[in-house]
């Protein structure tokens, strides 16, 4: 009977260890996708400031150029409509003809500056638009990904006599069976079984390790590929 109650007792503690174990593991395994995705929203805002930072550049140059040729523009509509030559004597035909023709030919060109630079001023910003809002948008975890990281103490009863009743000291690290890497798997069977299966299965299901992931590396690739047509196609 003593026997049977040392027994009871160091099995109850034994459970009591391994069920804290598993609740600290939890803690620190959600502590951790926590942070990594915190990390990677912060991640994106870099990309995000760097492309208005490229698109600022452009947009002051050409504001400023627009403001300058348009006061320009000004003064050569003023010297062209009120404009007088004062020249001692009669002034030859083939001089006004000349003086209006030059006057009139800056005016063409300071016209043209003022609306390159106006199109190019909405041309950036739209793109910078494009950049931010179809490649580089904030990865927000999906409804999926959350319910991914959820743990609950209910499942360490799924967790097998191996791990429940482990004996410290006496067997290696505990391997938990988290309802994550099990829906990981599911979906790794499902691909490899076809991929019609897996493309029903809809984006962010696997969890934040595997979709997440893939999606933010494959927008990093986008993102620097128009980035890199776009500096390619100024410098042209």
């Amino acid at each position: 009977m003593v026997l049977l109650e040392a027994f009871g007792f160091a099995t109850q503690e034994v459970f009591d260890y391994n069920r804290e174990n598993y609740s600290f593991d939890n803690e620190q395994r959600l502590d951790k996708e926590k942070t990594r995705l915190t990390m990677q929203v912060e991640r994106f805002n870099l990309f995000r400031e760097d492309i208005e930072d490229l698109v600022d550049l452009t947009v002051s140059k050409m504001d400023m150029y627009h403001a300058v040729a348009a006061l320009l523009l000004g003064s050569a509509a003023t010297l062209y409509t009120e404009g007088r030559m004062h020249v001692p004597g009669n002034t030859p035909p083939w001089y006004v003809g000349i003086y209006f023709t030059s006057i009139a030919g800056t005016f063409c060109y300071l016209l043209l500056a003022v609306w390159l630079s106006m199109y190019a001023s909405v041309c950036s910003h739209a793109f910078g638009v494009r950049l931010r809002t179809r490649f580089v948008r904030l990865p927000i975890p999906s409804l999926a990904d959350l319910q991914a990281l959820t743990a609950k103490l209910q499942d360490f009863e799924k967790q097998g006599v191996t791990n429940v009743l482990r004996v410290p000291f006496a067997a290696g690290p505990p391997q938990w069976k988290l309802e994550k890497e099990a829906e990981e798997a599911r979906l790794r069977a499902a691909g490899a079984a076809g991929p019609s299966s897996s493309s029903a299965s809809g984006p962010g299901v696997g969890g934040p390790s595997t979709a997440a992931t893939n999606a933010a590396s494959e927008i990093n690739k986008k993102a620097a590929s128009a980035v890199h047509d776009w500096l390619g196609s100024g410098e042209a």
